[in-house]
């Protein structure tokens, strides 16, 4: 296996690049290549250690912060600084425990992994209907248009040049940013019950949808209301809580809208359409086609990023192995970085965070000219 410092490297619109190299003279396809760099037990053991420990520090956070924004009575630039830490904690909660523990990977016990998948329905949103919306549509069908619902955002913005152009989509690149940050707010009260509702999430059907599961659903988000409405109302006055309740509601939002994002609404990753191959070992080479990974140019930078995101910053791995904790993700691409260009496979990879979000700049800038059609 050849050294990246040997290796040529392409850059494409001066943010992305594509790690290629020489080729052996009768190269492995995609799928080979990943299995040959997945991690051995004793490697998956020690980074589910490392996700307990922080899930412990994530925990911590939320119980330290909540109480000193909530019932504490520190002056206000104190509850302010906990406020933040709080929506930190948050975001880091959703990356982190209820993705991991949703798709099985939090622990190697079910259970476990159901108990804590139940976060989702605490942060807001169904971990019922994310697991059919995320698991299913989107990690099966990664930027295909009618079936990955994650990239339908109409009316609001157009991600895909299979959809529909509207003349206001020619603002996106401009108005679609702080919409970003009502993602939360829009799980809580629109999209969860409106699937409910029509029995579909986007244009897909939902199987064994029981009253049960409604009831589950129902009783998510009044548990979410409870800790975030009802008992800061037993100790703070209303307005304050509806300003506090909306900005962090907002920052959560946005945090996790650009965290998707960066990684598949780019003009690095390519936007499929339903006939193109995506099973068995052409899934490696589509989700290598959809998505994009981000750079860490800036060790402190870099590290900060990963540990919000939950190591999503490495989304071709989450995407090729769900269902290992994500503190593996950069052991794993890095050897599978290098092994894709030691067999002339294309990896895309944002240079930096920054480059990331002028990647997404362009596209949505692009999917708004009606010549994108």
């Amino acid at each position: 296996m050849a050294n990246l410092s040997n290796l040529q490297e392409r850059t494409s619109a001066g943010d992305v690049t594509r790690v290629e190299g020489p080729a052996e003279a009768t190269p492995p396809n995609a799928a080979t290549v990943w299995r040959r760099i997945l991690p051995t037990a004793q490697e998956v053991r020690s980074a589910r250690r490392r996700l307990h420990g922080k899930a412990i520090l994530i925990a911590s956070l939320l119980a330290l912060s909540y109480y000193v924004l909530v019932i504490s009575n520190f002056a206000f630039l104190i509850r302010a600084g906990a406020a933040l830490v709080l929506v930190t904690a948050l975001v880091a909660l959703a990356t982190s425990v209820m993705h991991d523990a949703n798709h099985g990977s939090f622990s190697t016990h079910r259970t476990i992994n159901r108990v804590l998948a139940y976060t989702a329905d605490v942060l807001g949103t169904s971990s019922w209907l994310w697991r059919f919306q995320h698991n299913v549509l989107h990690h099966g069908n990664t930027n295909m248009d009618g079936l990955d619902s994650d990239i339908a955002l109409a009316p609001w913005a157009r991600l895909s040049p299979a959809q529909p152009w509207r003349r206001r989509f020619r603002w996106q690149h401009l108005y679609i940013w702080p919409l970003y940050g009502f993602l939360a707010l829009k799980n809580l009260l629109v999209s969860d019950l409106l699937s409910l509702i029509n029995g579909k999430v986007g244009e897909q059907p939902i199987r064994r949808m029981r009253p049960a599961v409604v009831v589950r659903v129902v009783l998510g988000k009044l548990s979410h209301l409870a800790w975030a409405v009802v008992i800061p109302l037993m100790f703070n006055p209303w307005w304050g809580v509806v300003a506090f309740y909306f900005v962090c509601s907002w920052t959560v939002g946005f945090v996790l809208a650009m965290i998707f994002q960066l990684a598949h609404a780019n003009d690095a990753a390519e936007m499929g359409v339903p006939e193109g191959p995506r099973r068995g070992d052409e899934f490696t080479v589509h989700q290598l086609r959809t998505t994009v990974d981000v750079a860490s140019p800036v060790p402190v930078v870099g590290h900060v990023f990963r540990w919000i995101a939950g190591g999503l910053d490495h989304q071709i791995e989450h995407h090729l192995a769900p269902g290992l904790p994500h503190t593996i993700y950069p052991v794993l691409a890095k050897r599978f970085r290098v092994a894709c260009a030691a067999n002339g496979i294309p990896y895309r990879q944002h240079a930096g965070i920054w480059s990331a979000i002028r990647s997404h700049a362009r596209w949505l800038q692009e999917m708004g000219r009606p010549a994108a059609l």
